[in-house]
């Protein structure tokens, strides 16, 4: 099921960006999703659905914006790699 928004903009802001409307829902969507997921409200996979593309194209572009994949605070990486490395032994 997906849900349909309107929103209205000045054509002379259309034209003075040169850009057709496909191309800003697009980036709006990709904008969106970025803040959604940097924010943790969205996991990675549903923020490539909104955005549209697949996980992979998703982890590529968060990647070109610098935007970590994966964001551990430091003290939890490391706990996390001290219990995998026990795991393993």
């Amino acid at each position: 099921m997906e849900t349909t928004f309107t929103i209205s903009l000045p054509e002379s802001v259309l034209q003075s960006m040169n850009i057709d409307a496909n191309e800003i829902i697009s980036d709006m969507r990709k904008e969106y999703g970025f803040k959604l997921y940097k924010t943790g409200k969205l996991t990675l996979i549903q923020a490539a659905e909104l955005c549209g593309v697949s996980l992979y194209e998703f982890v590529s572009l968060l990647t070109l914006s610098a935007i970590p994949v994966i964001d551990y605070a430091s003290d939890d990486l490391e706990n996390e790699l001290k219990q995998l490395s026990d795991k393993m032994l």
